[in-house]
């Protein structure tokens, strides 16, 4: 029998499923209107999948031969496409002619998008001045533990930091196979030393670190999962990820290292010193 998990842990390459393959958990499960698409109009293996937990947000257009559809599993919002004939559905990277990604085009345009307040209930790594500043600008940053710009970004925030800034750093966990070890530790540390581990992790780069080879529990590998989904539903496709907001109190986001120019705008502070060597190419 067909799982739709599959479905949700495929990550590249594309997936056919045929109608004529899929066999539904009950068959006789009534089906929900999309917007205007009638249930008969629904393809088969929409279908199917529907009776196995699927739930539709909506459909799009795509082009002369597929179908867009967003829709939700267990709480995650996902980008699939139907042929025309509504006889497969495909799940994966879907690429034009000129090889650009439209899956990453169609998730940032059709997705739901997360707001501040679901950062806020992310599970995350507080890292601010151990002086009062009054009030702080919070920004958040995607981070995996052995992403070597996420060090670099790390670098040119400390000056901003002991100015009051507040970054709260979401570990994720995707680069290196010890990686989800090292994002668990830094998760299950003793709130008091969550933010002193992370420094270790940052300063020692790239060396090992005993404290931080540890093992997730159940607990913590539902919270990484958790960070890595709320990464990828803000259009955010790699380390280090910003998310903060501007003047107007709009969210933006930005993927990879930045310039370090850029930062005071960011912060909302003024521009700090970096006399590290490594962050010349970033001036």
């Amino acid at each position: 029998m067909f799982s739709f998990r599959f479905l949700c842990s495929a990550a590249l390459g594309i997936t056919l499923l045929s109608s004529f393959s899929l066999q539904a958990n009950t068959p006789g499960s009534s089906l929900q209107q999309v917007e205007q698409t009638s249930v008969m109009q629904l393809p088969e293996p929409i279908q199917h999948l529907q009776n196995q937990g699927l739930n539709i947000v909506r459909e799009f257009p795509v082009g002369a031969s597929l179908k867009g559809w967003v829709v939700n599993f267990e709480g995650r919002d996902l980008v699939v496409y139907t042929t025309l004939d509504g006889e497969f559905l495909l799940n994966g990277v879907l690429l034009d002619a000129q090889g650009k990604d439209l899956t990453q085009e169609h998730q940032n345009t059709w997705l739901p998008k997360p707001g501040w307040d679901d950062l806020q209930n992310s599970h995350y790594i507080t890292e601010t001045s151990q002086q009062e500043q009054g009030d702080s600008k919070t920004i958040y940053m995607f981070f995996d533990p052995n992403c070597p710009f996420c060090h670099l970004a790390w670098l040119a925030l400390q000056p901003y930091r002991l100015q009051g800034l507040e970054v709260r750093w979401i570990p994720v966990a995707y680069i290196k196979p010890d990686s989800r070890n090292r994002a668990a530790a830094l998760l299950s540390a003793a709130p008091e030393q969550q933010a002193v581990l992370l420094q270790k992790n940052m300063e020692t780069f790239g060396q090992p670190l005993p404290e931080l080879d540890k093992a997730p529990d159940a607990r913590t590998r539902e919270q990484l999962q958790a960070n890595m989904d709320l990464m990828q539903s803000m259009g955010i496709n790699g380390t280090p990820g910003w998310v903060w907001q501007d003047a107007e109190g709009e969210m933006q986001t930005h993927t990879g290292m930045l310039r370090l120019p850029r930062l005071p705008e960011i912060t909302g502070l003024p521009a700090q010193e970096h006399p590290e060597p490594v962050l010349m190419r970033f001036r």
